[in-house]
Formats: C-alpha cells, sequence, structure tokens
C-alpha cells in the first residue's frame, strides 16, 4: 500500500468520525446550560420565559451575557426558599453594586456586592485599587457562592436584624432593613442616602417584582 492510499483512507476515516459527532450532537438538542435551567426553573417555581425576559432587558442595558444573570436570578430564588429573604432585593442589590454584573470586581471576583476580605474571610481574595489604596475583597468560584455569604454576613450585623424578622416577599421591609436608622444608632449596608431609592428604582425598571411568587 503507497503513501497516497495511506493518506486517502485517513481522510476518509477523518470524514467519517467528523459526520459521526456532528449526528451525536444533532441527535442531542438540548445544550447542558438547558438542562441545567430547566432543573433550576423546576426547583425555583418560576417561568423560565420570564426569567429570560428579565435576565435580557439587564443584559440589554449592562452588557453580561444572558445566562450568567439567569444563574444568579435561579440561584437567589434558591436562597429565598432555603434562608427566607427576598430574592428580589438580592438581585436588585447585585445589579446595582456590579454595575448589572460587568464590574471589575465581579469580572475578576464573581463578587456582585463588593464584599471585603476582613480577617475574619478565610477563603480566596481578589486585590483591587478603591477609594485610594489597594484594597482585598471576597472572590467566588459561583453565583451560588455570592448569594449564600452575603445573607451569612447580613445576617451576622445585629443592625441588620430588622431585615430578617421581615415577611419573606416583603421586599420594601427588606430594603428599610438594610438602610440606616439614626433613631436607633444603625448604620446603613450603604454609606449614600440615596442607596435605598436606587435600589427601588433597579428593582421596578427591570420589573424585579415578577419575581415575586
Amino acid at each position: 500500500m503507497n503513501l497516497l492510499t495511506h493518506t486517502r483512507m485517513a481522510l476518509t476515516l477523518s470524514a467519517a468520525m467528523f459526520a459521526f459527532v456532528a449526528t451525536s450532537h444533532a441527535q442531542d438538542p438540548t445544550p447542558r446550560t438547558s438542562v441545567l435551567h430547566a432543573k433550576k426553573e423546576a426547583s425555583s417555581g418560576l417561568d423560565s420565559v420570564m426569567v429570560r425576559s428579565i435576565a435580557q432587558m439587564i443584559s440589554d442595558s449592562f452588557g453580561a451575557a444572558v445566562p450568567l444573570i439567569e444563574e444568579f436570578i435561579y440561584e437567589a430564588k434558591q436562597l429565598e426558599k432555603d434562608e427566607k429573604v427576598p430574592a428580589t432585593a438580592f438581585i436588585g442589590i447585585a445589579i446595582l453594586e456590579s454595575t448589572g454584573f460587568t464590574s471589575y470586581l465581579y469580572q475578576n471576583a464573581k463578587n456582585p456586592f463588593g464584599m471585603r476580605a476582613t480577617s475574619i474571610w478565610k477563603g480566596p481574595t481578589f486585590i483591587m485599587f478603591h477609594e485610594g489604596r489597594d484594597s482585598k475583597f471576597r472572590k467566588y468560584d459561583t453565583p451560588r457562592d455570592a448569594v449564600r455569604d452575603f445573607a451569612v454576613f447580613l445576617n451576622s450585623r445585629k443592625w441588620f436584624r430588622d431585615a430578617f424578622e421581615c415577611e419573606v416577599l416583603d421586599v420594601e421591609c427588606f430594603i428599610k432593613g438594610l438602610s440606616p436608622n439614626w433613631k436607633k444608632k444603625e448604620p446603613g449596608y450603604a454609606s449614600d442616602p440615596e442607596w435605598p431609592n436606587k435600589v427601588r428604582r433597579v428593582i421596578r425598571t427591570y420589573k424585579l417584582e415578577q419575581l415575586k411568587n
């Protein structure tokens, strides 16, 4: 068998393998991401079309990938079921603090809440120039890690206890609980006095109230 024959046989085998792989993919029309979202949709009780519509609006405003936003929404809703905290508020805060999941901190550390890495934090960190100096921030692997750690952080601060006494779907009560209360000498989550109103505007703009079910 000469070299030309060997070459032709190799090309024929390569073409056959390519056709087999292409056929196999065609016979499985459901991408892995779709399967993952289907499982999360079933668990959360959310309508996937509604979630996609909200994620698309956020994506259109900021440029973040729609699947990334969808994953965050589903994880926030799962947290709501497990810990009885309003997902709508968590998502609104995340959008505000991370500029719609496009901030430098989110892109590099999947940290949508601006969580600092203080001495009590034992996980991975990301160093970023912030407020005139290099600062350590918490770094997460997944949206699930981010939303759950944020809930733990808030629950660990006595001045946010009012927020955790709210009904699970009472978003307004939760936002007020994270706002400064000078009568009780309690600081808010953010020093910006307009922060609560900004969160409310994000919720209205992107119709996050539809996620209450």
